[in-house]
């Protein structure tokens, strides 16, 4: 099978960090990414299933990975070489098509009891993503024994997997995990009614959370920073009622809420949250 593999090695990051910041967009090309020819990941226990991806994204932490921009401290909590790719629909053997939920918590490792996070829910705040019948690794994409997305074929828990109604394209399809996380980010602070909400950032899933928030939650103000004019008109089609430059968040927020209490007088922006 053929896989995009990220191997473990510091010279070739460290390439691919400088050229990133020399030329945007080129340090791929100078770092540990590469395509490979290798036999298909085992499947680590009786249950698991075997996907053939059809279609997978390509997420922002991805491309910091592969341009040497992702911070060294996540070194512990991935394997290596590992096969990226987490936004991912696929066929199974028996020719159903579904989309991956990535999170590798403590059932899709073989763990029991599973932990608290685990037990309430929160999979992504999984206590033992180092442990049981996987290597480490928060999700599918960084886990050397699952593969991911960037390839032909991978292998995924069937808690994992979830099946793709006839009426959503693949291209479709493969915005459900990122849609589903914006939707998390709008629901999570329960009503916003009243509120003045500030989102940094209008990337794929900032823009997603603009429309989460603007479908199922109504901020009265949702403030948007966003740095090119296409992700700008983005933000206004999708819901957002101010849209500004990065640089200007802070001023705008003061603004809007009539406040001096956020940042440190000065008018560089440092990270806030409003409820």
């Amino acid at each position: 099978m053929k896989a995009l593999r990220f191997d473990r090695s510091v010279p070739r990051f460290a390439a691919a960090r400088i050229m990133s910041r020399m030329r945007p967009g080129s340090g791929a090309a100078f770092g540990p990414l590469h395509l490979d020819e290798i036999d298909e990941p085992a499947l680590p226990g009786p249950e698991w299933v075997r996907l053939r991806p059809r279609l997978a994204g390509i997420c922002g932490s991805d491309l910091a990975t592969v341009e040497g921009r992702s911070s060294r401290y996540f070194e512990p909590i991935v394997s290596f070489p590992f096969t990226l790719g987490h936004e991912v629909v696929a066929d199974t053997a028996d020719d159903r098509r579904v989309v991956l939920e990535p999170v590798l918590g403590c059932v899709t490792r073989a763990i029991s009891p599973v932990c608290d996070a685990c037990r309430a829910g929160n999979l992504g705040r999984c206590e033992r993503i180092t442990f049981g019948c996987l290597g480490a690794g928060l999700q599918t994409g960084f886990c050397a024994d699952t593969g991911g997305g960037w390839s032909t074929s991978m292998v995924a828990h069937p808690s994992q997997i979830h099946d793709v109604t006839d009426q959503l394209s693949d291209d479709d399809a493969v915005m459900v995990e990122p849609t589903a996380c914006a939707l998390h980010a709008a629901l999570s602070p329960g009503t916003l009614d009243g509120a003045v909400v500030a989102l940094i950032g209008t990337g794929t899933l900032g823009l997603l959370t603009i429309s989460a928030l603007s479908t199922f939650n109504t901020p009265t103000h949702l403030i948007a920073a966003a740095k090119h004019p296409e992700q700008q008109a983005a933000a206004r089609l999708l819901g957002a009622t101010q849209v500004v430059q990065p640089d200007e968040i802070v001023r705008a927020v003061r603004r809007t809420t009539g406040t001096l209490a956020i940042g440190d007088g000065s008018d560089t922006p440092r990270p806030f949250a409003l409820s």
